[in-house]
């Protein structure tokens, strides 16, 4: 369960179009939010500028009765934070420590697609690897306050070990998709070399105990696995990608592509790294 919410923000645009999810996450769960803008501390010495958070009214009551969403709170406890601090990944890490948040939501905002292959931006990099809970990131987009729409997590996608390794995942994950009453596709992270164990077996069970809202994806030739992810994707809409640092590592060949920078590039899906 969530009941605390970090949301940074640099109050531009970009930034900002993570706060719909945000927000109906924490309706969904009933989950404080924390709103965090860092300045640097130059601005002290720059003539006052007269910005302020998104108004979330709007948002709140925004589609809350909608068939295929779950019930949502009418609204929830906010909390706004300013800090003057030459390191915004410092201020958003301590910040998530001392209110012991739940998730920490955030737009990557690096030009837009122009992603580096092996990084999706110093801070955002820095926060994944040092986070003391989950990580959504989506790709931020230049829409404004007026043009929001609410999120959906109708198809939801987690990339997964087939091995003791890959129940955590699904055990953290099932929350959302019991509260959003979304459709899991799991992709398996196993080459053709690999042959069925009970373990692997005992997941697949496991992960299928609602077979009408569990999809283990196979594939004829599994280990072409990121031509098998991106046709999947392209063919599939999916609201919601989900993966742990341990299989972003086992997915990715970081001389070449990481799997996380690539689907901020390639979709405009959230992606949450669990933890």
């Amino acid at each position: 369960m969530l009941s605390r919410i970090l949301v940074p923000t640099d109050l531009s645009h970009e930034s900002n179009s993570v706060l719909p999810w945000g927000v109906t996450v924490a309706q969904a769960f009933g989950a404080k939010l924390y709103l965090l803008h860092v300045m640097s501390p130059n601005s002290l010495n720059e003539p006052e500028r007269l910005e302020d958070f998104p108004h979330l009214s709007r948002i709140f009551a925004t589609e809350r009765g909608a068939a295929d969403m779950p019930p949502l709170k009418a609204s929830v406890p906010v909390a706004k934070m300013y800090v003057y601090h030459k390191s915004a990944a410092k201020v958003i890490l301590d910040t998530a420590k001392s209110k012991q948040v739940e998730l920490i939501c955030l737009a990557a905002t690096n030009n837009g697609v122009n992603f580096a292959w092996w990084s999706a931006g110093k801070t955002i990099e820095r926060i994944v690897m040092n986070a003391p809970c989950s990580v959504l990131c989506l790709r931020g987009q230049p829409t404004k306050e007026k043009d929001w729409k609410r999120p959906r997590f109708r198809h939801v996608l987690l990339l997964a070990e087939l091995n003791p390794h890959g129940i955590s995942p699904v055990t953290k994950l099932m929350p959302w998709i019991e509260r959003f009453n979304s459709m899991l596709h799991i992709f398996p992270l196993h080459s053709s070399k690999l042959k069925e164990t009970g373990e692997q077996s005992a997941l697949r069970e496991m992960c299928q105990l609602d077979a009408a809202r569990t999809n283990v994806l196979l594939f004829t030739k599994p280990q072409n696995r990121i031509e098998n992810l991106l046709n999947f994707i392209g063919e599939t809409p999916i609201d919601l990608i989900v993966m742990t640092p341990r299989t972003r590592a086992a997915f990715s060949n970081r001389l070449v592509s990481d799997i996380f920078v690539r689907l901020l590039r390639v979709t405009a899906s959230p992606i949450l790294l669990l933890r």
